[in-house]
C-alpha cells in the first residue's frame, strides 16, 4: 500500500499496521530497531520452530531463508526504514500452526508480511 502522508510517517505504526491489515485485527505491536532487525527476528523464529532435527542435524534454514525474503521485499518495495512484529488476530479462521508477521515501512509503502505454516 503506498505510503499516502509521505515519510517519516505522522501515524503510529500500531495506526499504519492497521491500516494494512483488517480493521482492528492488528492485537500487538513491537517495534524493531534498527528496521533491519526484522530479518533476524524471522530467522530465528524459523529456526525455533524447525529446529536441528527436521534438517538432519544439518542447520536449519532460518537465516539465509529470511535475508532470502529480506532481500525480495526490499527489491520490491525499497529499504526497509520502519519495521514491527505485529499479532493479527486469526479471526473466525482455521489457526495457524505457526505464524509470524511485520510491519514495513519504506519510504513510499507500507506492507504487511504474514508467514504461517497451517497443518
Amino acid at each position: 500500500m503506498p505510503l499516502v502522508e509521505g515519510f517519516p510517517p505522522r501515524s503510529s505504526l500500531t495506526e499504519l499496521a492497521n491500516s494494512v491489515a483488517c480493521p482492528e485485527a492488528v492485537t500487538s505491536v513491537r517495534p524493531l530497531k534498527p528496521p533491519s532487525r526484522w530479518a533476524d527476528e524471522l530467522g530465528r523464529a524459523i529456526d525455533g520452530t524447525a529446529g536441528p532435527v527436521a534438517f538432519g542435524g544439518r542447520p536449519a534454514p532460518g537465516r539465509p531463508g529470511a535475508l532470502a525474503v529480506a532481500g525480495a521485499v526490499e527489491r520490491h518495495l525499497g529499504s526497509v526504514r520502519m519495521a514491527a512484529e505485529v499479532v493479527v488476530a486469526e479471526g473466525d479462521g482455521c489457526p495457524a500452526t505457526w505464524r509470524k508477521s511485520f510491519v514495513l515501512v519504506t519510504r513510499s509503502h507500507i506492507a504487511l508480511l504474514m508467514l504461517s505454516v497451517d497443518d
